[in-house]
């Protein structure tokens, strides 16, 4: 099983409607890159607020708020993608695509007013 990332906005009866990217833009890891990689301890000493939560549970970032917190964690990750790439023995390219493939999200979503949900 995959974990997906997609940017969607609420329809009329509060159902997601995805705001559709390019092919292969809804990959952001393997099932175990939610603990292995996302909410790996390195991630969490780094200091990630909402990645680390994809070890437990399905990531909303249905605010500005929250759109600003996955943003950043996903920078605070690419800047340090070579201790982290090594710390769960992950190819550093790897890792960094489907970072932008979340932060791709994350512009959909700004663009649209939507959110971004990982699940």
């Amino acid at each position: 099983m995959s974990l997906l990332v997609h940017a969607y906005v609420r329809g009329p009866a509060g159902e997601m409607v995805f705001l559709e990217g390019p092919a292969g833009s809804d990959l952001a890891g393997p099932e175990a890159a939610r603990a292995g990689l996302y909410g790996s301890p390195c991630v969490v000493a780094l200091g990630a607020r909402m990645l680390p939560m994809l070890a437990t549970q399905d990531v909303y970032a249905e605010t500005l708020a929250e759109l600003d917190a996955l943003d950043a964690d996903c920078a605070l990750v690419l800047s340090n993608l070579g201790y982290v790439s090594a710390s769960v023995g992950r190819d550093p390219d790897f890792v960094a695509h489907r970072l932008s493939n979340i932060t791709a999200a994350i512009k959909r979503a700004r663009k649209a007013g939507g959110a971004v949900v990982i699940w």
